[in-house]
């Protein structure tokens, strides 16, 4: 039996003219560069800190970790310099 070529194939099939889409997996390349290890923690900080840490977050719109990290980068850069 064939098919009609107008007739649009099943929603489970895809589309003989259309090379299927890989998408996700491993791909050389692909996704997010590291930047480190990565290591959780829990970090007991007094809430005016946290305050801090949250309006600079929301002033950049930057993730907690980031300015953690760019705290502490300085921080010890400054220590080396003394």
């Amino acid at each position: 039996m064939e098919r009609d070529p107008k007739k649009q194939p099943p929603p489970n099939e895809p589309a003989a003219s259309t090379p299927p889409v890989s998408r996700g997996g491993h791909r050389a390349g692909a996704g997010r560069k590291a930047i480190g290890v990565t290591r959780k923690l829990s970090l007991t900080l007094p809430e005016k800190l946290w305050t801090e840490i949250d309006r600079r977050c929301d002033k950049g719109n930057y993730p907690a970790s980031e300015i953690i990290r760019s705290i502490l980068e300085d921080y010890l850069r400054d220590v080396d310099a003394l």
